[in-house]
């Protein structure tokens, strides 16, 4: 990695780029993929950052994992992979916090910047618990054998203790969960002093209120979508040409630029029209978020009934929905409860409800949710999104929570209590 000149940037943009995916594994039912490839659309993502590259204003810096190997990369402006500074790594496992941890200090201390963003890049799953590798492991193929494989976040999955993961790495079988994520954020910050200014997911499923509230200690504004994204991603030669025309710009407006042209690139020419979320979240708002929910929570257990918990349900089952069944749009769910209660003597509930679909429905520098970006079948999205989950999914519902109820959101706002009154005897 070629080292700048000790006078700061005025910004860094850190890509952190878990592309082992697509390995071909023996199990018991024979051979399958476990998820799409994703090192073609690393390299198709490389360049279109080297339609701009590092420049004076904006130092692009990616940890590049791939099937062919691991790379640092400095992005350059020209061919890509081919133009840039490139430094061929030992294989390294990007579920591996530590590795995280790494490359946010070394970017960092290499780009010293004004203001730094992390774009995480990678398949997501949002935050719910899922081992994407545990029918690997059970078939007795432990991928490659070094040390990685068998380190926290597959003896926790083993042991049953479920995990919410991204940046999946096939060869190790290894994620970064919540607890990763928290270790590596942490020790970057402390050992730099910075702390990010923008968290960014390229990823499916994570803009997520739960997710919001992980990653507020560790940066000012967060970046993702509430559905899953199309394989293209975010458009880096659009949002990369704005940073560097426009180098003082605040957080929040590269925030905002990114959905912006996230979704605007979706109904261009170069990009087919496609089912597309992105949303810019305000994480210190995201507070005022929380205790809203905990209100609400408070006023439906204070009321709990069987004509309560049946419009409940119904409002859950008409708000808007993504790809993964388990995940409800959080403002619509407010919403339809305070619709579902109009007739109804629930005038406390009813109200709580509408202070939090007020809240989430609010745009603009003094909101949670700065900006959305959506198809039109998602017009009611309102840019976060919260655990809902199809009870008959959620198998067993104790175990499924186990890992749930240590995240920060559950803990503060009751909401895995509120699930288990909304489902029932659990």
């Amino acid at each position: 990695m070629t080292v700048s000149s000790s006078d700061p940037r005025p910004w860094t943009f850190m890509v952190y780029m878990a592309g082992d995916n697509g390995r071909v594994f023996d199990t018991k039912q024979g051979r399958i993929k476990l998820m799409a490839e994703m090192t073609s659309a690393g390299y198709r993502d490389l360049q279109e950052m080297a339609a701009v590259g590092t420049t004076p204003n904006v130092a692009v810096v990616c940890l590049f994992d791939s099937l062919d190997g691991s790379f640092l990369i400095e992005v350059k402006p020209g061919d890509g992979f081919k133009d840039s500074a490139v430094t061929r790594l030992t294989e390294i496992n990007t579920g591996d916090p530590t590795v995280l941890r790494d490359f946010v200090i070394r970017a960092m201390t290499d780009y010293p910047a004004e203001r730094n963003i992390l774009v995480l890049w990678n398949h997501g799953s949002g935050w719910l618990e899922v081992d994407h590798y545990a029918v690997v492991r059970a078939a007795g193929d432990p991928g490659r054998s070094h040390a990685p494989i068998f380190r926290s976040t597959p003896r926790r999955a083993l042991a049953g203790e479920t995990t919410r993961p991204i940046a999946f790495d096939d060869s190790s079988m290894d994620f970064l969960d919540s607890q990763d994520l928290h270790a590596a954020l942490s020790e970057a910050q402390a050992q730099t002093g910075r702390r990010l200014d923008i968290i960014g997911m390229d990823a499916c499923l994570m803009a997520m209120i739960e997710g919001a509230r992980e990653l507020a200690p560790y940066a000012d504004y967060f970046v993702a979508s509430q559905e899953v994204e199309p394989m293209a991603g975010w458009p880096y030669d659009l949002i990369l040409r704005d940073l560097d025309e426009r180098p003082d710009m605040e957080p929040a407006d590269l925030a905002e630029i990114i959905v912006r042209r996230f979704a605007e690139s979706f109904r261009g020419a170069s990009r087919a029209e496609q089912t597309v979320t992105q949303s810019a979240v305000n994480l210190g708002r995201s507070s005022t978020t929380a205790a809203l929910c905990k209100l609400l929570v408070e006023q439906i257990l204070a009321d709990e009934d069987a004509t309560l918990r049946s419009a409940i349900r119904k409002a859950r089952s008409d708000s808007l929905v993504f790809e993964d069944h388990h995940y409800r749009d959080l403002g619509d769910f407010a919403t339809r409860i305070a619709q579902e209660l109009d007739f109804l003597a629930y005038d406390r509930v009813q109200e709580a409800a509408r202070r939090l679909s007020e809240h989430l429905e609010e745009r603009g520098r003094d909101a949670v949710v700065l900006e959305t970006g959506y198809s039109p079948a998602y017009e009611r999205a309102t840019g976060l999104s919260v655990f809902l989950p199809d009870r008959l999914t959620v198998n067993p519902p104790e175990q499924a929570f186990t890992s749930y109820r240590k995240l920060v959101f559950p803990q503060t706002t009751r909401w895995d209590e509120f699930l288990a009154w909304l489902y029932g005897d659990w």
